[in-house]
């Protein structure tokens, strides 16, 4: 008889790797539409330096502040009448809106979101940044 080696094949099994366990993300909440809208609005028309105040934490008159300037007078009476139009094309039924070209200040509210809109000098003299300064300032993509 012949001898015949018998060799031991070794079997690799493949386990499926598992899969880190994921830290829970905490995420933002989702801002209001009017305000991401608004934002576009005003990046789109040129006002400048415009900065949102999230006031949930610090305030109860509004849940955000959307702070910009205007160049001029005109300027400021054009933003102020395009937040007006689109508020109304939007139909944000109920919107409020202050304030012209000549006042320095144009304000439009809409359940819980406040865009200001002013002239240079009026918005050093009132100074929102600084009178909201422990309120977070949220960071929207303009592009």
């Amino acid at each position: 008889m012949s001898e015949k080696k018998v060799t031991k094949k070794t079997v690799v099994k493949k386990v499926a790797a598992k899969a880190p366990k994921a830290k829970p993300v905490k995420t933002e909440p989702e801002l209001p539409e009017v305000l991401l809208k608004s934002v576009k609005f005003l990046d789109d028309k040129k006002a400048e330096n415009i900065v949102v105040l999230d006031l949930r934490d610090v305030a109860n008159i509004s849940d955000y502040f959307v702070v910009a300037t205007a160049a001029n007078a005109p300027h400021l009476k054009a933003l102020g009448d395009g937040l007006k139009r689109l508020f109304k094309n939007e139909q944000y039924e109920g919107f409020r809106a202050a304030g012209s070209g000549d006042s320095g200040w144009v304000i439009a509210d809409y359940y819980g979101v406040m865009v200001h809109v002013f002239s240079f000098e009026m918005r050093n003299l009132y100074d929102l940044e600084k009178l909201w300064k422990d309120a977070k300032r949220v960071e929207i993509p303009t592009a």
